[in-house]
């Protein structure tokens, strides 16, 4: 890319990608959109081609059953987590998510689950181990996702929480809104629940959390509480 005077100058070839980037940072810094073709030194040919590709990512995705989602092997200590796992239950349970279909059927381009655990996207083992992790692959295969030759490990509804919690400590700016207890009021259904969540899992992980974080953890798990509001 070209540089920039007022803005970035930059040549027809610059990727859809690159040119994303530059209008979110324009727009942060209050500039109008309107005249950024004209700040870039772009053909109106080459913006449109952009508003098209833009266009076409931002439009509503519908999960197609033509692609269920791919699995890989899994374990005790490397299983399906965080969204995913909310969205299996055994029979009785009434935690959880409720969009299965969004969960399990895909996209060409974003049909992986990818795990927990060791390697993964996050570990919780180091504090939790195997905790909550429990076979369902039976329950997978009456959705037609897999057929059924053994294992698949899955987090319960406690442990998938939980590891979205860990999730927003290493990769997010973390505060007690990065994962408001409004949110987790809505896949847990009781103050037991609640309980289970803090008493068994959120406090246990809390020695493995890096000492510059744990006080801002131990001030969001005085938040998560049944019956959070919005404020």
């Amino acid at each position: 890319m070209g540089e920039n005077e007022s803005g970035l100058r930059v040549p027809e070839s610059v990727s859809n990608e690159d040119l994303k980037k530059i209008a979110w940072d324009f727009a942060r810094n209050k500039g109008d959109l309107v005249q950024l073709p004209r700040v870039l030194g772009l053909s109106d040919e080459r913006w449109n081609d952009f508003l098209e590709w833009l266009r076409a990512r931002s439009e509503p995705r519908l999960p197609d059953t033509r692609y269920p989602i791919l699995i890989p092997a899994t374990s005790p200590t490397s299983y399906i987590s965080f969204k995913r796992a909310l969205n299996l239950r055994l029979p009785g349970e009434l935690t959880g998510d409720w969009h299965f279909d969004v969960s399990f059927f895909g996209y060409p381009e974003r049909s992986y689950a990818p795990l927990a655990g060791p390697n993964g996207l996050v570990d919780t083992t180091p504090t939790l181990g195997s905790r909550g992790v429990r076979d369902m692959g039976r329950q997978i295969a009456d959705w037609g996702i897999k057929p059924y030759r053994g294992p698949v490990w899955v987090a319960n509804h406690y442990r998938a929480i939980t590891d979205m919690a860990m999730d927003r400590l290493q990769n997010w700016s973390w505060s007690a809104e990065t994962f408001p207890a409004h949110q987790i009021d809505e896949w847990l259904w009781s103050e037991e629940d609640f309980d289970i969540l803090v008493g068994d899992y959120l406090k246990p992980m809390r020695g493995q959390i890096p000492g510059r974080l744990k006080e801002a953890y131990d001030e969001w798990l005085q938040t998560v509480v049944y019956g959070a509001d919005y404020d």
